[in-house]
């Protein structure tokens, strides 16, 4: 790796970064309030049975794909990411607004699929609509920003599940509930003080200059793995507090600490990406990041204490750190030209592996228990690894970075 010497002057001065900045801090935060307790939420105070909760939170990520995508396409047409962020954080706090108030499964549901199901599309509308205003100052430049955002969103994830555990411990699900919907709408203050850029005045990136059909062809491939890394992922959250404080008898402070600690150690991580230039290409390192999450499961499977899982949270961190903001990059390689679609799929891969987590997980931690649940997400992240594996073996141009594909052209044409 070597430092560029203008990395953080380039920061400081891309377009609208401070705002960009502040609301991926905000979603950030209003996220990493609710969702690490939603699975304690809907045992202890809807008394869902362990199926239920997995029907419940498997209905929740399906209506975000459906809803998500049908946005995605509308804003690539129209480029008008600004009202759907808007959109998104609006239905996001109307949904918190009403699960404050309410315990009967089937209102629940309802709530989750349509309005936490617009809230989902947040995250890749906010990235979406940066990555249109970081256009301006080039593609390196605008790479860099898009990562550091990245960061902020996890700088968030440092502390708000402990922030949100004390919350929990004063007030109950109520307010922490209405806490998560304040911060939803406070993500459209930033926002509002940008103009948005017309579709003529936004750079758009060249198209590929391989034709179509070699770069679709791993494209559902890629995905798959992804959704496979998805299913694993989401398991694994699922079942981490049920399993701290069934298991090891842990307080759930114990869990808003795991989750904290790992959203800390994420952030070196991430900002090395910004900063340094890298050797090896996003996919080699996504792939390596899959090898990682295999020995994350098998620690927390067999981990004896509380001491154990926090060691574990360092590999976690990596993984996440890797798949999150290369992952980013890796589907707009992929999908040139097309940057609302790209990280709405990207979002969408980790939103399907969360339709089949939550029945999964559910139906196999009520035969088997939680601990089980690891190792069976061991053996699914697995599977992506060797898939991607695969990918990167078949493709060509496989080892180069984006620089070093980027010069080759150069020198070629």
């Amino acid at each position: 790796m070597s430092f560029p010497s203008g990395a953080l002057s380039t920061l400081r001065h891309m377009p609208r970064f401070p705002n960009f900045s502040v609301a991926a801090l905000l979603l950030g935060t209003a996220a990493s309030f609710a969702m690490p307790y939603l699975p304690l939420f809907g045992r202890n105070e809807a008394h869902m049975s362990p199926l239920a909760l997995g029907v419940f939170m498997t209905l929740l990520s399906l209506g975000g794909i459906l809803i998500s995508t049908g946005l995605a396409r509308w804003s690539d047409r129209r480029a008008n990411n600004k009202r759907l962020v808007l959109l998104a954080v609006t239905a996001a706090a109307l949904g918190f607004v009403s699960l404050s108030v309410t315990r009967s499964y089937v209102p629940l549901v309802l709530i989750a699929c349509l309005c936490l199901g617009t809230g989902t599309s947040a995250f890749p509308q906010l990235f979406a609509f940066a990555r249109r205003e970081f256009g301006a100052a080039g593609p390196e430049a605008a790479e860099r920003g898009m990562i550091t955002l990245r960061s902020m969103f996890s700088l968030a994830w440092m502390l708000g599940p402990a922030v949100a555990a004390v919350i929990l411990a004063a007030s109950g699900f109520t307010g922490l509930f209405l806490a998560t919907a304040a911060f939803y709408l406070a993500v459209g203050l930033p926002l509002l003080l940008i103009r948005s850029r017309t579709a003529g005045q936004t750079p758009t990136p060249a198209a590929a200059t391989t034709p179509g059909g070699p770069a679709r062809r791993p494209l559902a491939l890629v995905a798959l793995s992804f959704v496979l890394y998805g299913v694993s992922n989401n398991m694994g959250f699922i079942a981490l507090p049920l399993h701290v404080t069934d298991g090891l008898h842990a307080p759930e402070s114990t869990v808003g600490f795991l989750v904290g600690l790992c959203a800390f150690l994420e952030i070196p991580f991430i900002l090395s990406f910004a900063l340094f230039s890298r050797r090896f290409s996003n996919e080699r390192l996504i792939t390596l990041s899959f090898a990682l999450f295999v020995l994350y499961f098998l620690l927390m499977a067999f981990a004896p204490a509380v001491w154990l899982l926090a060691v574990a949270q360092l590999v976690r961190a990596a993984v996440i750190a890797v798949t999150t903001t290369l992952g980013m990059a890796y589907f707009q390689e992929l999908m040139p030209g097309r940057t609302g679609t790209a990280l709405t799929l990207y979002t969408n891969t980790n939103s399907v592996g969360a339709v089949l987590s939550g029945i999964v997980s559910g139906a196999f931690a009520q035969a088997f228990g939680y601990q089980a649940v690891f190792l069976l997400c061991a053996a699914l992240t697995g599977a992506a690894f060797v898939l991607l594996g695969a990918v990167t073996l078949r493709r060509p141009g496989r080892g180069a970075t984006s620089a070093e594909r980027q010069a080759a052209g150069a020198s070629g044409s």
